[in-house]
């Protein structure tokens, strides 16, 4: 084949060949690059089945994109011969290079296959044969995984044997796990087996199991416990060895469930290797010791490998020593005897912490308890753990909680959705509500006085009895300081005065948001800090806050409600979003500190884009900002998008020219943009009061911003008629019009009790297409304008943002990640096809914008990889005393 162009790759060289078919190096003459050609053996294929098995495999394995994994392009078929399409790997596989592996490049390589592995797993994709010969090592020391999907290929061989697949030898075999070995499924935790095997080798020169025959190594595999590394190689670390033998414990249950806590253990026996560390367990583990922290206590034994069954019953007695210690120093007054910890906790990977919401992480009072918003999916519910057990419990009932806190007692969750307050016993079961609120809270606390204080997205702060009731008004806005929000209330000890974020009509991060105090039926407030937000009182008489990437400690006089010093950084992480303020830091009465080991949440990550009809994208505008609602200009020249920020503003990109400008410049929110007809107007959301009324503007900035309505209700531009006339909008969800022209007095176009949302008239002006729940979930409906009889359902299975195409013969919408079209033909009736697919939506795609005047590409937003979701939170107990330490630093 050398010298041959197969569809546009051209053969160079032969780089190998194997059980697995014959690997070449090529050209990819499109794109000017050199690739690996794998070509599977025809054998491994004919069946249509196992085809499409493993084109399914393959296609997830070609969505991960990590620098220990190697890329796979695309795959292709050739004269009925499957072939991959992947990254040129130019080095040595780690069987060929592992005799010249010295001990820190084997922890290092071993770092980065487990972060590889971590990364595929997080996405559900299991390798299931992880071996030397699928691990390449390349000439820049960069370790890269091989082979995605081609293991459950191969395992479907109806010809082929549990041990002697195609291409394997005793030694390949003697990589797999027990399960593989019986015949049983196999899912992420095989993986970990095999990593476990092959990190052995790598670390002492031999396999741990080594029959010599097919049999004798089955049989050890799965009854034989594996002689520690340090039998074989005395100097290896025996903290080392529990980590590699807990890779390799025969019951999956037992094993190291998580490759992520393998690479952070591996990091951590980098750094540490001459520390004493605490024992491993998957769900709670010592993290790496920080500058200023106390070292580990030296009466905590290290672990005898042989004796690794009694981690979870130490761990767990650690745990529950952390809460007596706490529970007695509540009842006491006297703080712990033993110096602080630093722990990790691993959070399920089906309820990872969630960006989005207000109060994400809290502690419970005692210590006791971790609540969080866990996403399931695209839906957040709070999730419960007690500190000293292993077990994560969600709380179904809560889905679509938007911000939580814990009662004094502990008892208790009170949390927010986006209309109510309702609270749940922590130990689960029904909920029930306490107040309805006028939109999404920003923060709450649950006090001991019996009220849940809490924060508006627009408002003051508001205060309603636990046992249920109207919320009442706690702090108002002060408008001649351009204040638009109260937020993340917290009660100081004397029960009578509220510490709480302010939010200016002028800032862009709440790293520039102010810290203020007021007492609870006094108008007046206090100004403690300016540059800071999520403000938290803490016994040893300090108040902390976030700003940036770090958490600030200032001294703080209670009584006088007074700052005493100045600020001083006390830890790194806290996870703030500074277009909202919110933090994930949470700290029990005895001094339990939780939080979130990450910093500033980085929105700025989305770029503008066009995508044709068979999924391939183009990007339109190169600046990637926090995009949100994304509107094209008529003639397709220009592009409106809203920016988030603390204060989110309207901006325009014109193509040709590639500028980019500001419309909009703070006083509030300006959100979700669109054109007028003729183009020569932005219609959007803005924020010029407690709701987010309409207001247009002309694009170029020529003129001042005029107001279109005034609303006790938020409302949404959705679309305008063809002769520019009307302007359909949602409000208090609903699809209401808006005349263009005489009085501007706004009617209701389609009410019901439904959610009904992305109003779009078709070009005619003679249909309006929107998305509606009123099935029990969204789909497309389409209904004539002016308001007469008749709705036709578009949609089978969900649908979201119609949008027409310019001559309105067909509409498009969003099913799921799939963007679907139907059929119009509408004259004196309405007629549409059956709905078919166009093409997969990236799943970072940021909606379905609209379509470009030519018919022939949508324009949407797509998001880089951004930090949305944490899999662990650290725990420091005892944190007080640091504090106090660096405090006392600051002073001297």
């Amino acid at each position: 084949m050398i010298g041959q162009t197969i569809s546009h790759y051209k053969i160079i060289e032969k780089l190998g060949e194997g059980g697995m078919g014959v690997v070449y190096k090529a050209e990819d003459t499109k794109l000017k690059r050199t690739v690996a050609l794998k070509f599977l053996p025809p054998e491994l294929s004919r069946s249509e089945d196992d085809k499409a098995r493993f084109m399914q495999e393959a296609q997830a394995a070609s969505a991960i994109n990590h620098p220990n994994i190697c890329t796979i392009y695309s795959i292709e078929e050739h004269d009925g011969q499957l072939f991959i399409a992947m990254e040129f790997v130019d080095g040595r596989t780690l069987r060929e290079s592992k005799d010249s592996v010295n001990f820190k490049q084997a922890i290092d390589i071993g770092i980065q296959i487990a972060e590889g592995l971590a990364a595929a797993h997080e996405k559900g994709i299991v390798h299931r044969d992880i071996k030397p010969e699928n691990i390449m090592i390349r000439k820049d020391g960069i370790a890269q995984i091989m082979d995605f999907g081609l293991a459950k290929l191969r395992a479907s061989g109806s010809k082929i044997t549990r041990l002697t697949k195609q291409g394997s030898t005793v030694g390949t075999a003697g990589y797999m796990s027990p399960e593989q070995v019986q015949g049983q499924d196999a899912d992420h935790r095989s993986d970990i087996f095999s990593y476990g095997v092959l990190l052995y080798e790598l670390l002492t020169g031999q396999l741990p199991f080594r029959g010599v025959h097919e049999t004798a190594l089955a049989y050890e595999i799965v009854n034989v416990d594996p002689a520690p590394m340090s039998s074989v190689k005395p100097e290896i670390d025996e903290n080392l060895d529990a980590l590699v033998l807990g890779c390799l414990e025969k019951d999956p249950r037992e094993r190291m469930q998580s490759m992520a806590q393998v690479a952070l253990d591996l990091k951590r026996f980098r750094r540490e290797s001459s520390r004493q560390r605490m024992s491993r367990i998957t769900a709670a583990r010592p993290a790496m010791q920080q500058s200023g922290v106390h070292a580990q206590p030296a009466t905590v034994p290290q672990v005898s490998p042989a004796r690794k069954f009694v981690l979870p019953v130490a761990t767990a007695l650690l745990a529950l020593a952390v809460i007596v210690l706490g529970w007695q120093s509540v009842k006491t007054g006297k703080g712990p005897t033993v110096p602080s910890m630093h722990l990790t906790i691993n959070l399920p990977a089906e309820n990872l912490m969630a960006a989005f919401g207000s109060s994400t992480l809290e502690i419970s009072p005692d210590g006791q308890y971790i609540a969080y918003l866990g996403a399931d999916g695209a839906v957040m519910q709070v999730v419960v753990r007690r500190l000293d057990q292993f077990t994560f419990d969600p709380l179904p009932t809560t889905a679509g909680a938007t911000d939580l806190c814990i009662s004094p007692d502990g008892e208790w969750i009170a949390y927010s959705t986006a209309s109510e307050i309702k609270t749940i016993s922590i130990r689960g079961g029904a909920a029930q509500k306490i107040t309805s609120v006028p939109g999404l809270t920003r923060g709450m606390s649950w006090e001991r006085d019996g009220n849940i204080y809490f924060g508006i997205i627009n408002d003051g702060l508001f205060r309603v009895s636990a046992k249920g009731g109207t919320p009442e008004v706690v702090t108002t806005l002060d408008s001649t300081q351009n204040e638009i929000s109260h937020r993340y209330p917290h009660m100081l000890p004397d029960g009578k005065t509220i510490l709480y974020t302010i939010k200016p009509n002028n800032i862009s991060t709440f790293s520039d948001a102010l810290i203020a105090v007021q007492k609870i039926g006094s108008p007046e407030k206090k100004i403690l800090i300016h540059g800071g937000t999520y403000a938290r009182f803490v016994d040893p008489g300090a108040v902390i806050y976030l700003r940036g990437d770090q958490v600030y400690a200032v001294p703080f006089d209670a009584a006088k409600a007074e700052v005493t010093g100045a600020p001083v950084p006390v830890l790194d992480g806290g996870w703030l979003i500074e277009g909202s303020g919110q933090a994930a830091v949470s700290i029990s009465g005895a001094g339990t500190l939780v939080f979130a080991p990450a910093g500033i949440n980085e929105f700025n990550n989305t770029t503008i884009q066009t995508m044709d009809m068979q999924g391939n994208l183009h990007r339109l505008v190169d600046t990637a900002r926090a995009y949100g609602g994304i509107s094209l200009s008529p003639n397709g020249e220009n592009v409106a998008a809203d920016a988030g920020a603390a204060n989110d503003d309207i901006w325009i990109y014109q193509l040709k020219k590639g500028i980019l400008t500001r419309l909009t410049f703070g006083g509030g929110n300006n959100d979700l943009p669109i054109w007028s007809r003729d183009g020569n107007y932005v219609v959007y959301s803005a924020e010029k009061g407690k709701y987010l009324n309409l207001f247009r503007k002309r694009w170029d900035g020529s003129a001042p911003e005029e107001r279109l309505t005034v609303s006790p209700y938020t409302q949404v531009a959705e679309s305008f008629s063809p002769d520019g006339k009307f302007l359909a909008f949602s409000q208090n969800n609903d699809i209401w019009m808006l005349p263009m022209d005489g009085a501007k007095r706004p009617f209701p176009f389609v009410e019901s009790p439904a959610h009904k949302y992305f109003a779009e008239f078709s070009p005619d002006g003679h249909w309006v297409a929107y998305s509606s729940d009123e099935s029990g979930k969204p789909e497309i409906y389409v209904v004539p304008f002016p308001a007469q009889p008749g709705k036709w359902q578009i949609s089978a299975g969900g649908g979201l943002a119609p949008r027409w195409s310019p001559n309105g013969k067909e509409l498009y919408f969003i099913s799921g990640t799939t963007v679907m079209v139907a059929d119009i033909s509408a004259g004196a009736a309405f007629n549409y096809s059956a709905q078919r697919k166009v093409c997969a939506l990236p799943s970072t795609a940021v909606g379905l914008a609209g379509v470009t005047p030519d018919g022939k590409q949508f324009v949407l937003g797509i998001n880089s990889a951004g930090q949305y979701t944490l899999n662990h939170i650290s725990v420091i107990t005892n944190w007080f005393d640091e504090l106090k330490t660096k405090l006392s630093a600051n002073k001297n």
